[in-house]
């Protein structure tokens, strides 16, 4: 996965961030998104993906959970 810095929720940038320093970095901004929940999968992160609009989104996708482990004691 490419570096990426996670906006507040709002969308606003934490205080004291360098945004000039990341964007010349070439990381871009990517608003959050909720971690989806689902009984037996686990939530992986993907690549951002920029809208028609240039905001970048971060990715869920839901995968099925590992079988648990056997415990021996």
């Amino acid at each position: 996965m490419p570096k990426q810095f996670l906006l507040n929720p709002d969308g606003t940038v934490p205080v004291n961030v360098n945004v000039e320093a990341l964007l010349e970095a070439g990381i871009p901004l990517v608003m959050p998104t909720p971690m989806p929940r689902e009984p037996g999968m686990v939530a992986v992160e993907k690549d951002p993906v920029q809208d028609d609009a240039g905001v970048w989104h971060q990715v869920w996708v839901l995968e099925p959970a590992p079988p648990p482990e056997d415990v021996v004691e």
